[in-house]
């Protein structure tokens, strides 16, 4: 086998083990290798001409990204990507949370500051306690609040007095 064919069937070889770099969970180990197939295809051509070396080092770092965004974006269209990575699904902000529906179903409404907000602190809305935070400025205890916005696992509250001047 001549050197030529040995360089190619190295850097096919580290093409081929970065595709497994990125299907298998191996820690870097196959990326690793695959960059010692690169290094040692490097090594015998510039062994047989220093300028075939300094061009095989220049084609391969300007390929390498192009080569690992191209396997990126085709995996997942195939069938084998397909069973291999997670489906992206879009979820709003907080619907992973229990609470979520329980708090979007509290705009609106109105309750009693149970501590000192300033900016945050708790309020009671229907009976249940939750976490509030002010949209500017301290509320103090057993004022009345309105909630405005909710968020992950908390509440945005206004004091009830200025939503009505602001509505009127």
């Amino acid at each position: 086998m001549g050197p030529i064919l040995l360089i190619v069937l190295l850097i096919l070889a580290a093409l081929v083990i970065s595709l497994f770099e990125i299907l298998t969970p191996s820690f870097g180990i196959l990326g690793a290798l695959a960059l010692g197939c690169i290094g040692l295809a490097v090594y015998l051509a510039w062994g047989l001409s220093q300028t075939f070396g300094i061009v095989l080092i220049a084609v391969t770092v300007v390929a390498a990204p192009f080569y690992l965004v191209f396997l990126i974006r085709w995996l997942p269209t195939t069938a084998l990507g397909q069973r291999v990575f997670l489906k992206r699904i879009e979820v709003g902000v907080g619907e992973g949370t229990p609470e979520a529906g329980a708090l979007e179903a509290m705009i609106g409404k109105t309750g009693t500051a149970e501590t000192l907000l300033r900016p945050s602190g708790a309020i009671r809305v229907d009976g249940k306690r939750v976490v509030a935070l002010s949209e500017s400025g301290m509320i103090d205890k057993g004022q009345t609040v309105k909630v405005i916005k909710a968020g992950l696992a908390n509440v945005t509250v206004r004091l009830a007095e200025i939503d009505e001047n602001t509505e009127a």
